[in-house]
């Protein structure tokens, strides 16, 4: 098997096993899993990061929203990969 091809088919593999066993941690947990990345740099340009929150709306009609809750796989891999390092901030906040 051409070598560039197996490459490319790990790569695949273990992207998709990724994403099958992704945890969503807050900030304070990220941190302490990455040390690299601080609570202020999250605060300040965390919307580069892939990151979700969840919203909802109650019974009386209120919209609550959870803190920003970061992809831990991802962000591991982003940091192994030297992605983290290639981040470019936008206009749009999320």
């Amino acid at each position: 098997m051409d070598k560039i091809l197996r490459a490319e088919i790990v790569k695949e593999v273990r992207q998709a096993m990724m994403e099958v066993n992704e945890r969503y941690v807050t900030a304070d947990e990220l941190c302490k899993h990455i040390g690299t990345l601080t609570k202020r740099f999250l605060k300040e340009h965390g919307q580069m990061l892939d990151r979700t929150r969840i919203e909802w709306t109650d019974s009386k009609g209120v919209k609550h929203r959870q803190e920003w809750l970061y992809p831990l796989n991802k962000m591991k891999l982003m940091l192994a990969s030297g992605q983290l390092k290639e981040l470019v901030e936008t206009t749009n906040g999320s």
